[in-house]
């Protein structure tokens, strides 16, 4: 029975959320058809061919319309969003995406573009742009009573999802009197959420009287059962819940955990509210009640069904981060270039590395120290070099990433010579990174994922410095027929280093790659730790560099 209602819960919310996102597109596209936009004679007849293309449920045909439409009259904002809409009915995500941004960057005060980008966002789950876009579109005033509606209801969505109730109550707030069962279900779930049990039921009845399917019905019926259990048997929980909300509209997280504390204490709260105090409790260092306060609220919304499936993954995933002390990770890493220039390459060198997080100021809301031991050697040189025990090379350290949104993280290290061939020095790096894409998404069968990874390292001693870096963009696919934990990442590489003890000191490459991921060791509180994965690309040089071209492998277990 509780999966039932988690379902259809679900599905409720998605059936909004889309049918939002078609409502505003076809508003979009058809009111521009007859905007003041001057069309070539030639894009014209493209775009209207393609228009009824789309008519006719004849979407390839569509695409081709509209694509050459755009490149007769690429200045286009109307040919760029008929063009994008074709793709996005078509499921093709990872070229809409490209399509947007290239809009965005075009048309950047466009409130048109903000909102299919915003769209494109929510879908990805990157609900912090998605907010930002919606609200920028919406202070266009571009839009009619309809369309605003729409992009509310969007708005207010993306900012539930990235944990901003005062940003969905702030969309909400010019809706509350509209009757239709969208709008009034968002706001008894925002008002139950922020335990107003009364406001939450008077909306879930107004919903439910309007809504028009029995789907609907059912769900504004479980809200407003769900408001209408026992309340603490007076109001001083409630207020202290309403206290905490207040407390953290001011910035103060450790006083409104505290409030959140006695109102759960005095039996008010839901999941919501439950996940609220874990993130509260997240940023100010409380990493213990952080997790208690989001395992509360995955056990509550068992009986709830208010979260979908990828926001309990959410959950799950801070869960697993607080409770992270220690790990290691298995790298084989594996080089072979065609004869070039300087001979040939074709070298594996295998490592490992343990690394402990300490408690407390290992993990402090998005600041992570570790302190680690590493070892590595070459297990085959195909150019007869030395390998074995004499190339083995061992480290210890420490690193730090002192900024909780950025990337970037400082390592200090003393290499320990364990091998004859190696050697003891001091080595300092830093390195900076950003992604997207690259976690496991449990409600997606496919999105976009991209990498970017450069670091400076410097041998003290030896006054050796080596600058790598590699970009990688490509889309993930999901492999449910052999595993849902199981995905491929088909990309393209741009790989290069700097190295000031070469004879050819840069070496850049490029090509295409693949990766297969497998995800492992969750819990029912907390998503998967660990991961491997083999990785294969196949770089053509950019330099003249030996090691710039040829085939790249690399197995990795990270647990």
């Amino acid at each position: 029975m509780k999966h039932t209602k988690k379902t259809r819960a679900a599905r409720l919310s998605l059936h909004i959320r889309m049918s939002g996102l078609a409502a505003l597109m076809s508003i979009a596209f058809h009111a521009q058809a007859n905007g003041p936009e001057t069309l070539v004679p030639r894009a014209y007849r493209l775009a209207d061919a393609a228009y009824k293309a789309i008519d006719a449920g004849d979407l390839p045909r569509a695409e081709n319309f509209a694509s050459r439409a755009f490149k007769v009259q690429p200045t286009s904002q109307q040919l760029g969003l008929l063009l994008l809409d074709v793709l996005i009915r078509e499921g093709k995500i990872e070229q809409a995406d490209a399509q947007a941004e290239a809009l965005l960057l075009r048309f950047p005060t466009s409130g048109r573009v903000l909102a299919q980008h915003g769209f494109l966002a929510q879908r990805e789950g990157r609900y912090d742009v998605a907010v930002r876009d919606f609200k920028a579109a919406l202070e266009t005033g571009e839009w009619n009573a309809a369309e605003q509606r729409n992009l509310r209801l969007a708005l207010a969505d993306s900012a539930l999802a990235a944990h901003d109730p005062d940003e969905a109550s702030e969309a909400l707030l010019p809706l509350q009197d509209d009757p239709d069962t969208a709008v009034q279900i968002r706001i008894a779930q925002l008002r139950l959420r922020n335990g107003d049990r009364q406001g939450a039921i008077h909306a879930a009845e107004l919903a439910q009287s309007h809504a028009s399917t029995d789907e609907d019905r059912q769900s504004a019926a479980e809200l407003i059962a769900l408001a209408q259990q026992p309340p603490p048997t007076d109001d001083t929980a409630m207020k202290m819940l309403q206290k905490a909300y207040d407390l953290l509209r001011e910035g103060k997280d450790d006083t409104a955990l505290e409030a959140f504390r006695q109102g759960f204490a005095g039996g008010a709260g839901n999941a919501g509210n439950l996940a609220d105090a874990g993130y509260a409790a997240k940023r100010i260092g409380e990493n213990y009640k952080a997790i208690e306060y989001f395992k509360r609220s995955l056990d509550a919304d068992e009986t709830e069904g208010s979260f979908d499936e990828q926001r309990k993954f959410g959950y799950r995933r801070e869960v697993q981060q607080l409770e992270r002390r220690w790990g290691f990770q298995l790298s084989v890493p594996y080089q072979g270039a065609a004869f070039g220039p300087q001979g040939t390459v074709s070298v594996l060198q295998p490592g490992i590395e343990a690394y402990w997080q300490p408690p407390k100021i290992g993990y402090q809301n998005g600041r992570i120290f570790q302190l680690f031991v590493r070892g590595y050697g070459t297990a085959y040189d195909g150019s007869g070099n030395v390998t074995g025990g004499p190339t083995v090379q061992a480290s210890v350290g420490a690193r730090y990433k002192p900024i909780a949104d950025q990337n970037v993280v400082f390592t200090a290290e003393r290499l320990i010579r364990v091998g004859n061939l190696s050697v003891n020095d001091w080595l300092a790096r830093i390195g900076y990174s950003s992604e997207a894409g690259t976690d496991l998404r449990v409600t997606e069968p496919s999105w976009r994922s991209w990498q970017a990874y450069a670091e400076a390292a410097y041998f003290v001693s030896a006054g050796r410095y080596i600058i790598y870096s590699e970009l990688r963009y490509g889309h993930t696919w999901r492999l449910p027929a052999i595993s849902d934990h199981l995905t491929v990442y088909p990309h393209l590489a741009l790989a290069g280093d700097h190295d000031n003890r070469e004879t050819n000191q840069t070496a850049i490459g490029i090509g295409p790659g693949i990766q297969f991921r497998f995800w492992f060791r969750e819990s029912r509180f907390s998503a998967p730790a660990s991961w491997a994965d083999v990785t294969v690309q196949y770089r053509f040089p950019l330099t003249s560099a030996t090691r710039a071209r040829g085939l790249v492998v690399r197995a990795t277990l990270w647990f």
